[in-house]
């Protein structure tokens, strides 16, 4: 018994430290083979993630209502909880207790990252074309499209130009919005575990690793 225990420590060890690794043909350590900003913005519950429209708007699926903006913001969660501004307790619990349904929120916005998001946490990071289109693939396999592969829209977003469309991705913890932000940063290659991200500050922390903090 002690010693599958101790076999299955070291594999979660292995694993874990694994996800704490570059990945060098998406992240390579040279910072001069790295040209393209992301940026992880923390709103105190939620982490998102944005990125100059044109590095990913191929990747993503067309729609009428897509913001037609320099950056684009993404972030993920409880359908429900997430697209309601006056979400209360119960919203919430149900939210951590229960598989809901999910849904992607997508802002556009013209301002620097840090302006249009002056009151929030932002670490900057640059990663490589090759990492921003899988991050762009990221995006786009969350999101549920119908039969005609267009994405199916939820509901008005929580700013000015946003939108949540629905995700085939189910909500229930500990696969937390935090951790869909971490996920889709490791996509870029970028050394982080989102076995780990269970907050947004834990997001941020890790991200700071290697990143800018040009906000707290």
């Amino acid at each position: 018994m002690k010693l599958n225990q101790s076999l299955l420590l070291l594999l979660a060890v292995v694993i874990f430290s694994g996800c704490l690794k570059s990945t060098h043909d998406l992240y390579p350590e040279d910072p001069d083979l790295r040209s393209i900003p992301v940026y992880i913005v923390s709103h105190g519950w939620h982490a998102g993630i944005a990125i100059e429209s044109e590095y990913i708007v191929n990747q993503i699926p067309d729609h009428p209502d897509m913001p037609d903006t320099n950056y684009l913001k993404f972030g993920w969660g409880d359908a429900r909880y997430y697209s309601d501004l006056e979400a209360g307790f119960w919203l919430m619990m149900r939210a951590a207790l229960l598989p809901t349904k999910s849904a992607v929120h997508i802002v556009g916005f013209d301002s620097p990252v840090e302006h249009y998001f002056s009151g929030s946490k932002v670490v900057k990071i640059k990663i490589t074309e090759e990492g921003a289109s899988e991050l762009g693939k990221f995006v786009r396999e969350s999101i549920k499209v119908d039969d005609n592969d267009q994405p199916i829209f939820y509901g008005e977003g929580l700013y000015r130009n946003s939108l949540f469309f629905e995700s085939d991705r189910t909500y229930i913890l500990p696969r937390t919005s935090n951790k869909w932000t971490a996920k889709a940063l490791r996509k870029t290659g970028y050394p982080i575990s989102p076995f780990y991200a269970f907050t947004s500050d834990n997001v941020i922390q890790q991200a700071s690793k290697e990143g800018t903090v040009i906000q707290e």
